[in-house]
C-alpha cells in the first residue's frame, strides 16, 4: 500500500490594515462602489472617508472591535503558520518599495548635468522671496516659509505673477539648450 500524505499548502495569514477604517470600508466597499459608478476608482475611498467622519464615536466603536478581533486572529494564524513550518514573506507593498529602492539605486544622476528648473513661476517667486520670508518666519518651523510663500504667491494678481512666468519660461528655454549641448 503507498502511502501519501497530502500537506496542505501553507497559507501566509492576511494582515488586517487599516484599523477601524479599514474594516468599515471593507464592509461598505459594495454599497460605495454601486454609489460611485461611472467615476474614478478613487471616488469610493473619498466617499467612504467622507462617511466615515460623520460616525459618531459609539458608531466607530464596533469597527475597531472588528480590527482587534482580526489582528488576533491574524496574530494567532501568524504563529499557527510559523509553527507549521511556514515562513514569513513580506507584504505587497514591502516587495514594491524594496523593487522601487533597486530601480531607483541604478539610476545614478550626473552631477555634472545641467539643473533643471522646478516649481513653475511659483519656484521663481520662492527662490526670490524665500530670503525675505525666512526673516518673517525667524524662529518657526521650515514649513512655515513655504506655507507664507503659497499665501503671498495666491494674492499675486496675473499681471503681478507675469514677470515670474516670463522669467521660468527664460529658465526653461536656457535649460533646454544646455542639455541639449550636454548629451552631444
Amino acid at each position: 500500500s503507498s502511502e501519501h500524505c497530502t500537506m496542505a499548502a501553507l497559507e501566509q495569514p492576511k494582515k488586517p490594515t487599516g484599523g477601524a477604517y479599514g474594516q468599515f470600508l471593507a464592509e461598505k466597499r459594495a454599497e460605495f462602489t454601486k454609489k460611485t459608478a461611472g467615476q474614478p476608482i478613487t471616488a469610493v475611498a473619498k466617499l467612504a472617508s467622507e462617511e466615515y467622519k460623520k460616525l459618531s464615536e459609539a458608531q466607530k466603536k464596533p469597527y475597531q472591535a472588528k480590527f482587534e478581533a482580526a489582528k488576533a486572529k491574524f496574530d494567532k494564524d501568524m504563529a499557527a503558520f510559523l509553527a507549521a513550518g511556514g515562513e514569513k514573506k513580506k507584504g505587497a507593498a514591502a516587495l514594491r518599495a524594496e523593487k522601487r529602492k533597486e530601480k531607483e539605486g541604478k539610476k545614478k544622476k550626473d552631477p555634472n548635468a545641467p539643473k533643471k528648473p522646478a516649481g513653475g513661476a511659483y519656484g521663481v517667486f520662492m527662490a526670490e522671496k524665500r530670503p525675505e520670508f525666512m526673516k518673517k518666519c525667524a524662529g518657526q518651523p521650515i514649513t512655515a516659509v513655504a506655507k507664507m510663500g503659497s499665501e503671498e504667491w495666491k494674492k499675486l494678481s496675473d499681471a503681478q505673477k507675469k514677470p515670474y512666468e516670463a522669467k521660468y519660461a527664460k529658465k526653461a528655454e536656457e535649460y533646454k539648450k544646455a542639455i541639449a549641448e550636454y548629451k552631444k
